[in-house]
């Protein structure tokens, strides 16, 4: 090859790298820095048992399922240049675990719950927090520019409370007695609002709270000697996941249920109003690329949801012997039959 095309081979080389960049910025500049990132979650839940391999995320639910797809869009794959230190564990165990992840030096913290939210708060002041919340105000005081080291997205659980009760006054236009159950240190301000809507729709509301996982049981058993005509569900991270025993209860004692996610009808809750997380969990992990990308977290706005599902489980209906009426059917998202 003479002088002149070695010039040419070695210009044909460089324009097909910036092509190559152009095509794929954020893979290629990944794999050209070599900079391995590190992610940590912090979810409450039953802990894993020890020696555990560390969970395929990707396929762990379909909310993770999608949080893991979006950040590989973004460029970040877990197993190249992304790196996942998971903790897991009853809220008791959770402000040692986001000690031990700021030890760890991760990049940020994903934490889901709002309960969790504060936890992680009250513990982490410097790492980057990225927050799954059902109240937005019990983390930041603005949302647009929360200018601290949170951000995150909120499912506006607490907000739609109202909504939600006057939906289930809809359905149950007899019902006056409900209980509000959930857990009182989750997320207060969802009660607030909801037993402020109460008189105005004619509802007696009282509540019954649980603090972990092991005083479920007892709790629903205080819930059904109060013999009420509905149950208001208020969710979080633990109810989620215990939200088929939470059906199964209601069915067995013949209780309508309104929850706040769809996951709550799928498992057989009567009806549900509010986001999906499998849609905002994309949001999230778009902001956790964000921050890895260099951005601050108090520059990240905190996300609300903007789509809203109305479901209704027309078999826990029909099993109840409740006739759903035309209006909330027209309205509805999605109908199980």
């Amino acid at each position: 090859m003479n002088l002149l095309g070695h010039i040419r081979f070695v210009v044909a080389v460089g324009i097909l790298g910036i092509l190559a960049v152009l095509a794929n910025p954020l893979e290629s500049w990944a794999q050209t820095t070599g900079k391995v990132h590190r992610v940590g979650f912090l979810f409450v839940g039953k802990p894993p048992p020890p020696n555990a391999s560390p969970p395929d995320w990707s396929k762990a639910s379909p909310p993770m399922t999608a949080f893991m797809n979006q950040l590989a869009k973004d460029g970040y794959v877990q197993g190249k240049n992304l790196a996942i230190e998971s903790r897991i564990g009853e809220y008791e165990q959770l402000a040692g675990f986001a000690a031990e992840l700021v030890r760890l030096k991760v990049d940020a913290i994903f934490a889901v719950g709002t309960r969790v939210g504060r936890i992680a708060q009250d513990t982490v002041k410097t790492t980057p927090l990225v927050i799954y919340s059902c109240d937005p105000f019990e983390h930041v005081t603005r949302l647009a520019r929360p200018d601290s080291n949170v951000t995150g997205t909120t499912c506006m659980t607490t907000e739609l409370s109202p909504k939600r009760l006057e939906l289930l006054k809809e359905l149950l236009p007899k019902s006056s007695r409900v209980v509000f159950f959930g857990d009182p240190e989750d997320a207060p301000l969802g009660w607030t609002l909801t037993r402020d809507a109460a008189p105005k729709l004619g509802i007696k509301l009282s509540i019954v709270g649980y603090k972990d996982r092991d005083g479920i049981p007892d709790a629903l058993n205080a819930v059904a000697k109060q013999r009420p005509h509905a149950v208001f569900v208020y969710p979080d991270a633990i109810l989620v996941s215990e939200r088929q025993q939470l059906a199964d209860f209601a069915l067995s004692h013949g209780l309508p249920t309104m929850h706040a996610f769809p996951e709550f009808a799928d498992a057989g809750g009567l009806i549900s109003y509010g986001a999906s997380p499998v849609e905002q969990f994309p949001t999230l992990a778009g902001q956790v690329a964000k921050i890895l990308g260099g951005a601050r977290p108090g520059d990240v706005p905190v996300q609300r949801a903007t789509r809203f599902h109305l479901v209704i489980n027309m078999k826990t209906a029909k099993a109840l012997g409740i006739k759903v009426p035309k209006s909330l059917l027209l309205r509805a998202d999605r109908v199980i039959e």
